[in-house]
């Protein structure tokens, strides 16, 4: 997977979380993309520590073409 291509992603998030995301983006002096950015990576590095194998099952299952729906603990 190569983690520096950027990609669009669009989905949807209840305002209020929204909201507080686009407020520590402001006091970070980042965008919200980048705050996003961050948060995603900080909470792939916690899942990583907490159970070392969930980032190599979804590069398996991005690899094998077949993702899975739900990680399959």
């Amino acid at each position: 997977m190569d983690m520096n291509k950027k990609v669009n992603v669009t989905f949807r998030m209840e305002q209020e979380l929204k909201e507080v995301i686009e407020y520590i983006a402001n006091e970070e002096r980042r965008s919200f993309s980048n705050q996003l950015n961050v948060a995603l990576e900080e909470w792939l590095k916690i899942k990583n520590e907490i159970h070392p194998r969930f980032l190599e099952d979804i590069r398996d299952s991005l690899e094998s073409g077949q993702p899975e729906p739900v990680w399959k603990g």
